[in-house]
């Protein structure tokens, strides 16, 4: 069975402004300044843990790396699956951003959103983008092809408010993640996985992504946007013809032909990372 555990993170805390202790993990790069510093946010059932190996491999090139556990999520405290509003997720992201600012004082800082994150990550970007340098959008969850039934969403329209706390499965397998059988194993196996989300949550996600509709417009930091063209999860097109209404300058678009939803998670990460790495070096030195 794989483990994506490589580099050997710090496995930190911090406490929101309510109380929730989060959870991140921090590769660190070595013992000189770092050139970049990127911060990982992961989709609706996964934890920072799914980045560890391209974490690890962006810190052996000069990137410090952090990973952190949406609010009952992997380690971190609070309901599992649940979210009383997303403005509280966007709260948790802009105390981690600030902690990383205050630990690497002029090193450019990067917000890197995968699959349901990248609604969190455009909202962040466009409302809060001081002091990032840069959005990279992974495999990102803005037009999904799946989605809960029709009945389900009945009960997430009725039960968010009266309740709350009523969970759902995600309706999520292994097999639209990737096509690579040793991560397949890897995600069933996962203790941290989620299954389910409660009805609170399914309604701040779409919450959330009518304010990332709306932000759409002004969201003006360089952006990256990687996905794969098979990606069985995501609406491809759809995805590409949204980054095409971007107006801001610096916004790079890649599909890898063959590759699935999680990029992290394909056999060969070789162009994946080194588009990652391209892309942060050129906003690093612009002009090179």
């Amino acid at each position: 069975m794989v483990d994506p555990a490589g580099g050997d993170p710090e496995s930190r805390f911090l406490t929101a402004g309510d109380g929730v202790r989060l959870h991140y993990l921090h590769w660190r790069s070595g013992p000189s300044q770092p050139s970049a510093v990127v911060i990982f946010l992961h989709g609706i059932a996964s934890h920072a843990g799914w980045f560890a190996e391209t974490a690890t491999d962006l810190s052996h090139q000069g990137v410090e790396v952090y990973g952190l556990d949406r609010r009952g999520s992997g380690r971190s405290e609070g309901p599992r699956g649940h979210l009383d509003r997303y403005e509280r997720a966007l709260d948790d992201v802009g105390q981690l951003v600030r902690l990383v600012a205050a630990e690497h004082p002029q090193v450019p800082i990067f917000l890197a959103a995968s699959s349901w994150a990248a609604k969190l990550g455009v909202v962040y970007a466009a409302e809060r983008a001081v002091p990032l340098s840069g959005l990279l959008l992974l495999g990102p969850g803005l037009f999904p092809r799946v989605n809960l039934s029709p009945w389900r969403r009945v009960l997430v329209v009725v039960g968010h408010q009266l309740r709350p706390m009523v969970r759902l499965p995600i309706p999520l397998t292994p097999e639209l993640y990737t096509a690579n059988p040793p991560y397949r194993d890897f995600i069933r196996a996962d203790p941290l996985r989620l299954l389910e989300a409660t009805t609170r949550f399914y309604w701040e996600t779409a919450r959330l992504d009518r304010r990332r509709r709306d932000d759409t417009a002004r969201l003006v930091l360089p952006v990256l946007l990687l996905q794969g063209e098979d990606d069985q999860m995501m609406d491809v097109p759809a995805t590409r013809r949204w980054f095409d209404s971007l107006s801001g300058e610096h916004t790079t678009y890649r599909a890898y032909p063959g590759a699935g939803h999680t990029l992290d998670f394909e056999p060969d990460r070789g162009r994946y990372l080194a588009d990652l790495l391209a892309w942060l070096s050129a906003m690093v030195r612009p002009g090179s």
